[in-house]
């Protein structure tokens, strides 16, 4: 479970920001809680803010560690040059920040066996590839920045790398092997080092989408996992999932073609089958043809389950797009009930969408927001906001009102189509 993620100097953020999923001491709506060793911790979040506020960019942040730790092998100098990749670094440009590293760093806590182990990973980069690089990590608590953390390994450019007593037989062959833009987190997964392949897992095991993206759909609605295809089960759970918001789909049906670049489950022509307005036939239409909503269920099916089969982070950019409040409901539910998740998968999601603020959905410390002052973004939750009167935001508050109305920052300033500010009442 994702503790803690912290970055900096990267877009619109210029100093650390820092996204934290463990529970504040509140017993406020405790079943989006999971107890975790000595921490308590959230299974959902929604990141709230302005049109370019910087809520994107949080997104795009963890996207971007996350591409780092599975594709840096793809930027050694021994890759074929057409298979080698570039991930371009964004720094703050607005400063004297643009010539410094962007950090990039996570806590979490994996299952380890019988029991959790913490974890703390993270790497600096700059335009000449990675600066620091670190991992860290004890098996009896997920406090935050505990001197129990024992070094894993720690590299610094110009330095010899430090190499605990676990890997360190792996050591010459890491040294010899590593290269300025390649993570060392990277390559030991690559040389089945276990400490450094079950950080890599981690990393896969996670689902970072971004539903802002209209091409993502389309693509993803050709991308089925085989058993769907040959399993009549497995076909029977997704007709269940789909009648969760229309029931008009009885049955679905499949066409191979050919498979995308990099596709290993293949694509298909969908079909749905809808039963004739007397009942007494089926029919079966282009899955093209259906609602956009519809169409985004159905590539949000393979995602959402799998993350909730391995119990990762599924982290989206507008997830809300073209979902209907109600519905978004029954999915952060989902994510909330123990039964429907024994694995403790994470939803987190950027929104423009205040209702789910009083839908009894959110704790204070799941809602966050961004705010840009200054060409600046920042970042805080509703449980940090402090009042003016000095006290902090009280759980029986009208969070969405109470928002819109400004009183927690992170809202538009409005200004009429022809330039001028609108009165406020």
């Amino acid at each position: 479970m994702l503790l803690q993620f912290c970055f900096s100097n990267y877009k619109s953020f210029k100093d650390e920001a820092v996204f934290d999923m463990r529970a504040s001491g509140s017993n406020e709506y405790n079943g989006q809680v999971r107890s975790l060793g000595k921490d308590r911790v959230l299974l959902v979040a929604a990141i709230y803010g302005a049109n370019a506020s910087g809520k994107s960019n949080v997104f795009s942040a963890f996207r971007y560690m996350s591409r780092h730790v599975v594709n840096s092998l793809f930027m050694s100098k021994d890759v074929s040059e057409e298979n080698q990749i570039d991930i371009p670094r964004t720094p703050f440009v607005l400063s004297s920040k643009e010539n410094e590293p962007s950090e990039f760093e996570v806590y979490y806590a994996d299952n380890c066996g019988n029991r959790e182990k913490y974890y703390n990973y993270g790497f600096s980069i700059d335009s000449e590839g990675i600066v620091e690089e670190w991992l860290k990590t004890n098996s009896k608590t997920g406090v935050i920045r505990n001197k129990e953390y024992k070094d894993i390994f720690y590299r610094k450019r110009g330095e010899k790398t430090f190499f605990g007593s676990s890997i360190s037989k792996y050591s010459k062959n890491l040294s010899i092997s590593l290269e300025d833009k390649v993570l060392l987190v990277s390559l030991g997964a690559k040389l089945k080092v276990k400490e450094l392949l079950e950080v890599r897992d981690w990393f896969y095991r996670n689902d970072i989408l971004d539903c802002s993206d209209p091409i993502s759909d389309a693509v993803n609605s050709r991308r089925l996992p085989k058993e769907i295809v040959v399993n009549p089960d497995a076909r029977k759970k997704l007709v269940e999932f789909i009648h969760s918001f229309d029931k008009s789909i009885v049955d679905f049906e499949f066409e191979k073609v050919a498979p995308l670049e990099d596709d290993d489950e293949g694509n298909y022509h969908v079909f749905t089958i809808h039963l004739s307005s007397d009942g007494n036939n089926r029919v079966r239409i282009p899955f093209r043809e259906e609602s956009s909503g519809t169409i985004k269920m159905f590539a949000l099916y393979k995602r959402l389950m799998n993350v909730l089969q391995r119990g990762g982070v599924f982290f989206s950019d507008e997830l809300d797009i073209k979902i209907h409040p109600l519905l978004m409901r029954n999915i952060i539910l989902t994510f909330a009930d123990p039964n429907k998740n024994p694995n403790n998968a994470q939803l987190i999601f950027t929104t423009h969408n205040t209702i789910y603020m009083d839908m009894g959905l959110f704790r204070k410390d799941a809602i966050w927001f961004t705010e840009k002052k200054d060409n600046v973004s920042e970042l805080y939750s509703l449980d940090d906001f402090v009042e003016p009167n000095g006290k902090k935001v009280r759980k029986d508050s009208n969070y969405e009102k109470n928002y819109l109305l400004g009183n927690y920052g992170a809202i538009p300033c409005l200004f009429s189509l022809v330039g001028e500010k609108h009165n406020e009442t």
